[in-house]
């Protein structure tokens, strides 16, 4: 739970060593605590992204649509992850990518335009931005190659075996639209898991 008397950033410490106090307090001076409920968008499709967020609690799935209209999952973030649209802010162009709550959250928000100006004078906050655009590219990296698995068995297996936050945090249908199959086709693979595991024990 955040609290009012400890600093948003005391957790991200352990993430990001190479930032000092005073990066830190600098980024505090521009940021401001935000609480999202479910279901409520931090980047709505087709806006252009003007802020990015550290995520103190809860969880947020990035989306987009296909040609039909359907919504597929890109990624999800959780405590301590990071919120933004890089391409969309650097581009000033309208978004694809829809970022969204999906159980109440807390994020300390911070103005793309307010940040900038900081690069020059903080060197650290540059490289924390290097460092963040590099872990969104290993993890679309990352979701392409679950995507590449031969079938939702596999793509599951991996999630359970990888990424089982993902598992305990996330409803079927929206791993399902992670991982591009169909809700039913994903609870045929969960309940085959299950019965080779109870095989194996038997």
């Amino acid at each position: 739970m955040v609290s009012d008397t400890t600093p948003y950033y005391q957790s991200l410490t352990k993430k990001y060593p190479f930032l000092t106090t005073s990066d830190w307090q600098q980024l505090e001076q521009i940021a401001t605590i935000k609480k999202i409920r479910k279901g409520d968008s931090f980047l709505r499709y087709g806006k252009v992204a003007r802020y990015t967020a550290f995520v103190l609690e809860g969880v947020f799935k990035f989306s987009i649509q296909d040609e039909e209209g359907n919504e597929k999952i890109v990624k999800f973030s959780f405590a301590d992850d990071f919120l933004a649209n890089c391409e969309s802010h650097a581009k000033n162009a309208p978004s694809a990518v829809s970022i969204t709550a999906v159980e109440d959250a807390v994020i300390a928000r911070i103005p793309c335009r307010q940040l900038n100006p900081l690069y020059n004078k903080y060197p650290n906050l540059l490289h924390l931005n290097v460092e963040l655009c590099r872990e969104l590219l290993e993890q679309q990296s990352e979701h392409q190659y679950i995507l590449a698995l031969k079938s939702p068995l596999q793509r599951y297996k991996y999630l359970l075996e990888r990424r089982p936050t993902i598992i305990r945090r996330i409803s079927l249908t929206n791993i399902a639209r992670y991982l591009y199959t169909s809700r039913e086709a994903l609870s045929r693979a969960r309940l085959c898991l299950i019965d080779q595991a109870r095989n194996l024990y038997d």
